[in-house]
């Protein structure tokens, strides 16, 4: 063989070579390059496989994706666990109520009697005195007993001075309703004051007013411009009862 002839077949050998070595490196790299493109660098900040790090921005593991977002987790549902009813106090246990004693007339004679009814124990006396007004209003539950006051009335207003007074306003369907007669005049009037002087130690006298104002008479026999005390001596008291 001719010595050109050998070079030749060499150069040739090493050309191939060369080709086939470009061929593998275009291939290795094009694999890990994305479509159409070469390969992008990881960014600054990215997050290390090797060092476990979360990416910046990214949520913590266990961290859902809405609170690593920014958004308000979501408030609790009634039933969800964790989730804490609130509690409403009750205002008709029996701590909160008292005992009274109510005076009606009594069906058989001229006395009053005593008729115990609860009422809620609130820290104001005239609110408690309001309520043994409208106690007395709604009548007797017993029918042994007679109502002393025209189921009908209204009470317009009940106010407590400082020296023990206890003004009570009383629609005129008191005066226009009431049977009338001196007994059944001082069966209201007695009903009313001894109910109230009875149960609030804070009450010491009752001045009646019809509708705002002062009346002479409530049907023609007891005097309404006066002051009442209490008056136990009409009261049928059960023994032991008596204060």
């Amino acid at each position: 063989m001719k010595k050109e002839d050998v070079l030749l077949a060499g150069a040739g050998v090493v050309c191939a070579a060369l080709l086939v070595t470009a061929i593998v490196l275009r291939q290795d790299g094009a694999a890990g390059a994305p479509p159409g493109g070469e390969a992008v660098p990881a960014e600054a900040g990215a997050g290390s496989a090797e060092t476990g790090a979360p990416a910046e921005g990214a949520a913590p593991s266990g961290t859902p994706a809405a609170a690593a977002a920014g958004e308000a987790p979501a408030a609790a549902t009634p039933g969800a666990p964790g989730a804490t009813p609130a509690e409403s106090p009750s205002f008709i246990s029996e701590q909160n109520r008292r005992d009274v004693l109510l005076f009606f007339e009594e069906a058989e004679g001229d006395s009053l009697a005593p008729e115990k009814r609860k009422i809620f124990l609130t820290a104001s006396p005239a609110d408690q005195a309001k309520q043994i007004v409208v106690e007395l209003i709604n009548g007797p539950h017993n029918a042994d007993l007679l109502p002393t006051l025209p189921p009908e009335t209204r009470l317009l207003g009940l106010y407590l001075d400082r020296a023990g007074t206890a003004f009570v306003d009383l629609s005129d369907d008191l005066v226009t309703l009431h049977p009338g007669g001196t007994e059944e005049e001082i069966a209201t009037i007695f009903s009313l004051v001894d109910s109230l002087t009875y149960n609030l130690p804070e009450v010491k006298r009752v001045h009646l007013l019809i509708n705002g104002e002062e009346r002479e008479t409530l049907k023609s026999h007891l005097d309404l411009k006066r002051d009442y005390l209490p008056d136990l001596s009409i009261v049928n008291m059960p023994r032991g009862q008596a204060r």
